[in-house]
């Protein structure tokens, strides 16, 4: 058997809202014993907006849900560039438009977010004032970067050394 409320749910909204305004009119104002005239407009209006509300809602949802995969895959693909571009956008840098001190103290502040999150593992929140403390306090001291410096220009003879040795070790066994 078919009901009101399967041709109701059929409908449009301007003739939902002319049958809830005729609805509404059959019903008998207990103080006056008049119809209670409500125009159609008036439940127009209402369902309009709870239309406009849900859509958004929705749209935000679907928007948050698109930009959280992004995220969620970029950071999978190479969390060290991921975790520096968000240092980055933070603080108002751009990465091509980065200075010496800015790129050392990039570099050693994605250093101290990898042990933070090694020693803390699900403990670990990137939005943590000690990550911009640490980022700031690298930039703006010239003996943390002097140590960065050494360390690289250490590191790159080590590894200068290591290719002429096994050259070296090439060239006896060229010869044997």
């Amino acid at each position: 058997m078919r009901k009101q409320y399967d041709d109701f749910t059929q409908m449009k909204i301007k003739e939902m809202c002319k049958s809830i305004s005729d609805m509404t009119y059959t019903y008998l104002d207990p103080e006056t014993h008049l119809p209670t005239k409500v125009p159609a407009s008036h439940y127009e209006k209402i369902l309009d907006q709870v239309k406009e509300q849900y859509m958004g809602e929705i749209t935000s949802k679907q928007f948050l849900t698109i930009m959280y995969n992004q995220l969620t895959a970029l950071k999978k693909e190479d969390d060290k560039y991921f975790q520096q571009a968000l240092l980055c956008m933070d603080l108002g840098i751009n990465p091509k438009d980065m200075r010496v001190d800015e790129q050392l103290a990039l570099s050693m502040t994605y250093d101290f977010i990898y042990e933070k999150q090694k020693n803390m593992k699900k403990d670990y929140h990137f939005l943590d004032t000690e990550v911009i403390n640490a980022y700031r306090e690298t930039k703006d001291n010239p003996v943390i970067q002097a140590q960065a410096i050494k360390m690289s220009t250490d590191y790159e003879e080590t590894q200068e050394q290591e290719e002429s040795i096994d050259k070296d070790d090439d060239y006896d066994l060229d010869y044997n």
